[in-house]
């Protein structure tokens, strides 16, 4: 094993300082992450001793600190500022910028900590669905609290620049391989390309949930694989190469973390993905890094909201170790639908992260049940009422607002609740369909259709 100058890896294809790894069969040329790997599998016993001889030819006695990433040419304001990495390599050459923001956000300096045991029940794909709908829209009844669990994977190729970085042939290559893991693996995915989608068919799958709206934007070069139950979805060149997520209907965050994994290695890329020892999995944000994991539960509190208890009850919430988010992540708007998800995944166990989640989703949970309780003893009436006006003003409505359809999608089922109309699992389901928070501008006309016919049926009973 002989240590050589920069080259390009015969494994990722990046440019690095290369080690002719000669241990069996003819020398390859490797960078030092591959070698650790390579060496790993050949002998995993004396694979510590190899690697510990690699790591005095440390980058930093080659090079001193930089302004930029000498691949992708990330700036070090931009990552101590933001947390935004171009590559994987900013993680290594700008190790000072990324502690910079790990300490201004108080986050942890390494990662460590164990991953959630694979107790869960559904470490397979659930059944294929009877109807097209997502999965955990199966069981979803009306005024349910707790309507979902989310967790998700992001993971980045070790061989190509972030996509926010990345050009047009690199994109390509990450869809290309991603799609080439799905089709060999043992599930069953369909592969959705979204330049063959219509946009209406992009916006469904995010209705679903299932697909972001920066993958909808992402028209050219990103693609959506979802399982046949609809249960687990892979976003290719979203905010990150890979993000594989697993949503399940109610409280079941250990299951879809267990889900998630279990689809993450069915695509059998790990060995191409971007790791650190120090910091984990290499992530765009670094308020991803570590575990790469997101868990988040979906609520819908409409009587907190009325009672003018959302903000305190989000204030606990971050009391609790949960961070509140829109129902489509960061910079989208909270109301009475919303996220709660973890702060962040490195430094910590995988299980301390579902618990915190859970916890915090139990609590909000048991303050909503409270708020409905003395909803019904005080504004019965009013609520009925309150019903009527909704009714009678969407026959007037040509638009509708996002956030004008929930405070009426609030107003009708807290009635229900009281008695107004019937409201079954159907109607409900396709009232939260037609809130539509992500929705293109010119979808108001259609909102104010939809929601004026679901209003109409509840009311009919």
């Amino acid at each position: 094993m002989a240590r050589l100058s920069e080259q390009r890896c015969e494994v990722c294809g990046r440019f690095a300082v290369q080690w002719r790894v000669h241990a069996d069969g003819p020398p390859r040329l490797l960078c030092a992450e591959c070698t650790r790997r390579y060496l790993a599998r050949l002998a995993p016993e004396k694979a510590p001793a190899y690697f510990a001889l690699l790591q005095p030819a440390a980058v930093h006695q080659q090079h001193p600190p930089l302004t930029a990433c000498p691949r992708c040419a990330t700036e070090t304001t931009l990552l101590s500022a933001q947390g935004v990495a171009g590559c994987a390599d900013c993680y290594r050459y700008l190790s000072q910028a990324v502690e910079q923001w790990l300490k201004q956000w108080s986050l942890p300096l390494g990662h460590e900590g164990e991953p959630l045991p694979e107790t869960a029940h559904h470490l397979t794909a659930p059944s294929a669905p009877t109807k097209p709908d997502a999965f955990w829209l199966h069981s979803l009844q009306p005024l349910q609290v707790i309507l979902s669990s989310r967790a998700r994977y992001a993971r980045n190729f070790v061989w190509a620049r972030f996509p926010w970085c990345a050009d047009s042939a690199e994109l390509e290559q990450v869809r290309t391989r991603v799609e080439r893991a799905a089709r060999l693996s043992p599930w069953r995915f369909a592969i959705l390309p979204t330049h063959r989608m219509k946009p209406s068919e992009r916006q469904r799958w995010i209705d679903l949930r299932l697909a972001s709206p920066p993958l909808r934007d992402n028209t050219l070069y990103g693609s959506l694989i979802v399982d046949e139950a609809r249960a687990v979805s892979v976003l290719v060149n979203e905010e990150d190469h890979l993000r594989v997520q697993a949503i399940l209907p109610g409280l079941q965050l250990r299951e879809s973390i267990a889900l998630a994994r279990a689809a993450l290695e069915a695509l059998a890329l790990q060995d191409e993905l971007a790791f650190s020892d120090n910091y984990g999995w290499l992530t765009t944000s670094a308020l991803n890094i570590g575990w790469g994991l997101r868990v988040s539960v979906m609520m819908y509190t409409p009587a907190i909201e009325r009672m003018g208890q959302l903000q305190t009850v989000w204030q606990a919430a971050a009391e609790l170790g949960g961070t509140i988010r829109g129902l489509y992540g960061e910079g989208t708007p909270a109301s009475a639908l919303f996220q709660v998800s973890n702060s962040h995944s490195i430094g910590i166990d995988e299980a301390t992260v579902a618990a915190q989640v859970a916890g915090t989703a139990q609590s909000i949970a048991q303050a909503e049940q409270r708020a409905r309780e003395q909803l019904l003893l005080s504004q019965a009436r009013q609520l009925h009422e309150e019903a009527e006006q909704v009714y009678h003003n969407l026959g007037r409505e040509r638009t509708l607002r996002a956030a004008d359809a929930l405070q009426m999608l609030s107003v009708v089922s807290l009635a229900a609740m009281a008695g107004w109309g019937h409201l079954t699992p159907e109607v409900w389901k396709e009232m939260l369909m037609a809130v539509r928070w992500e929705a293109p501008y010119d979808d108001a006309e259609w909102r104010a259709i939809r929601m004026r016919t679901l209003v109409r049926q509840v009311r009919n009973g």
